[in-house]
């Protein structure tokens, strides 16, 4: 097949789930299909692979971003003719190509995260929400990562007959176990995200904050991830203050801090589509404590353990919990890890992928 694949962002210009995971689709395809690529581009033209149509995104708002995205879509469909267009954007625009288009959640990661359901939900969800409905009626299919995203979508209006779901896959040799010279006396806690109100890092600070004494010393909070929000960044680092926190930001390889981890923390407030951060972390032997909401859940297939939604004190005591049980944290990462290897590879993945799109391409 010819496929153009099209994304307003790829790494290492921008880290995100989302980016990672269409750069593993793009390295996928590559191996069996002949492939272009347009990309967006905000911290420079060599930050995107070198053979990319690059996209110059720096400096314009949305609608901007949009419309320069379209233009060099357009042009590229016009171009090489390809067989099937495969997005990474809900917002691709119509090029009378059978288009597919991969979905991860419907949250912006707006100030304070879209919580699971509906209640405080903000004006930019709206308008997402209502822009997947609208724009899924030109798309020949839509591809969610999870039972969950399907469940979104389909409260956006969404047809039923135009999902698939194929969940991620996960990198099992990059992201693998690693051996440690002997046990450290602190226990490092990894909380791995973008840097933004949803992901709660303030939270995992106010757990560590509330450890008991002798808890807190052997105690260390990691926080590391891109930038997404500067504001809320001072704001946690002040909160951080005389705390044993340490910030790794826009960090190029997230592995080693995953690898060096004792525990991961992912409480996240917003509705997560997949949870790809927690089952990385699984596939590293790491145990995960993760906020209860369907996507995580679905993803780790219920392993780690689970406190709930913006809990800090049942956090605080999941943490202390495993501090005090290096049995558990063993048992967790190596349950965690058995159920990587045996759902989530890329292979398997790209073979379901495959299928979507030679069935769009046949409509």
């Amino acid at each position: 097949m010819r496929i153009l694949m099209a994304t307003r962002r790829f790494p290492p210009d921008a880290f995100s789930g989302t980016d990672t995971v269409f750069k593993a689709l793009y390295e996928q395809a590559r191996t069996k299909h002949e492939v272009r690529l347009v990309a967006g581009w905000q911290g420079g033209r060599d930050r995107i692979p070198t053979e990319a149509i690059g996209v110059k995104l720096a400096g314009l708002g949305v609608g901007n971003q949009w419309l320069a995205m379209a233009k060099a879509i357009r042009s590229e469909v016009k171009r090489w003719r390809p067989d099937v267009v495969l997005s990474n954007n809900i917002e691709v625009p119509p090029t009378g190509t059978p288009t597919v288009c991969v979905v991860h959640d419907l949250d912006f990661g707006e100030p304070g995260g879209r919580p699971v359901g509906r209640r405080f939900e903000g004006w930019m969800s709206r308008a997402r929400r209502t822009a997947y409905g609208l724009r899924s009626r030109g798309l020949s299919r839509v591809v969610a990562v999870s039972e969950t995203a399907r469940m979104a979508l389909l409260d956006a209006g969404v047809s039923d007959a135009r999902i698939t779901v194929v969940r991620n896959g996960v990198d099992t040799v990059r992201f693998s176990p690693q051996p440690r010279d002997g046990e450290r006396e602190t226990i490092r806690f990894l909380h791995p995200a973008r840097v933004l109100p949803g992901k709660g890092q303030h939270l995992t600070i106010d757990a560590v904050a509330r450890l008991p004494r002798l808890h807190k010393r052997r105690a260390e909070l990691h926080i590391v991830g891109s930038v997404a929000d500067s504001v809320y960044l001072d704001q946690v680092r002040v909160q951080a203050y005389n705390q044993s926190v340490q910030f790794h930001l826009d960090v190029p390889d997230m592995v080693p801090h995953l690898q060096e981890a004792d525990v991961i923390l992912c409480p996240s407030v917003m509705a997560e589509g997949f949870g790809l951060t927690a089952v990385e972390a699984m596939a590293c032997g790491v145990p995960v404590i993760w906020a209860d909401q369907p996507g995580i859940r679905e993803a780790t297939g219920g392993i780690g353990v689970s406190v709930p939604i913006g809990d800090v004190e049942a956090l605080r005591g999941a943490m202390k919990a495993l501090m005090d049980d290096p049995d558990e944290r063993k048992r967790l990462g190596e349950a965690g890890r058995e159920w990587v290897e045996q759902r989530y590879s890329w292979e398997g993945v790209w073979v379901q992928y495959e299928q979507v799109l030679a069935n769009a391409k046949a409509v």
